[in-house]
């Protein structure tokens, strides 16, 4: 199908809620869980060396629903455990998001916007693998993509995304990602992507022990990776994501995170 539910550019490293410029069908559920692992062992222009090598687990649970056509609404809670601190809960985040033009249906492109609002635990804020930036985090976003198809199924397509936002303290930040999709039949999925985030805070230096977040800190990075997914008739979707950090500045270098991603579409009506 053409309108094939989707569960798309897993920015692992940060911002797991779907953002790209496609939504599913009206008034069906998607139901997601997925685990992702990261590890690295130094910090750019930190103040001192890392005692050992840093290990974050993630486990997330995501609920989206597509109601009306045009509107997508998605919730997201982690849990986490990191190096420095014990498993808990690590954020919870509301994304709204509104389809503006749709390829699908005749549009020479489709394009959405967003608004995210996301709550983190302040003691995962003391986790240099904790990406965000204060306890109370906003962003703004929008996606602009293109689809190709054959017959009744898609087989490739490709979208940018870029974001502003703003926490309660410090700084901005603004994100970048640019994605390559390709389908087949409608079950085998890859994806190449490139994901860019910097912080426009004063600090250039990252504390090692006294860490709280990285709202004043000058963060940038840029990360690559690519993912396989195979789509099953009635049993939902797996996923198995790579990323490797390619540049960092004032944040974790040469991080390496796993993921892997269970979806199932459900309709209660």
């Amino acid at each position: 199908m053409k309108k094939l539910l989707l569960f798309a550019l897993a920015p692992i490293s940060c911002f797991a809620l779907e953002q790209d410029p496609w939504f599913g069908h009206c008034f069906e559920f998607i139901f997601r869980a997925d685990y992702s692992y990261d590890f690295f062992s130094k910090i750019d222009h930190s103040t001192r060396f890392l005692d050992k090598t840093q290990h974050t687990h993630v486990f997330g649970t995501e609920l989206e629903l597509t109601a009306p056509d045009t509107w997508n609404w998605q919730l997201e809670l982690e849990l986490a455990t990191t190096t420095p601190v014990s498993f808990g809960y690590r954020s919870f985040a509301l994304q709204v998001e509104k389809l503006w033009f749709d390829d699908v249906c005749g549009d020479p492109f489709s394009l959405t916007t967003g608004f995210v609002y996301r709550d983190v635990s302040s003691r995962f804020l003391r986790a240099h693998s904790t990406p965000y930036h204060a306890r109370a985090n906003f962003e703004l976003f929008s996606a602009i993509g293109k689809e190709w198809s054959h017959g009744h199924c898609w087989y490739f397509r490709t979208f940018a995304l870029g974001a502003v936002g703003q926490a309660s303290r410090g700084a901005p930040w603004v994100r970048g990602d640019l994605t390559f999709w390709g389908n087949y039949c409608d079950k085998h999925q890859v994806r190449l992507y490139v994901k860019s985030y910097f912080g426009f805070g004063s600090n250039e230096s990252v504390s090692i022990n006294h860490f709280s977040g990285w709202a004043n800190i000058r963060h940038k990075s840029v990360d690559t990776g690519g993912s396989y997914s195979y789509h099953t008739s009635i049993y939902g979707s797996f996923r198995f994501d790579y990323v490797h950090r390619l540049y960092a500045k004032s944040y974790p270098e040469h991080v390496n995170f796993f993921q892997l991603t269970y979806e199932l579409p459900f309709c209660p009506f």
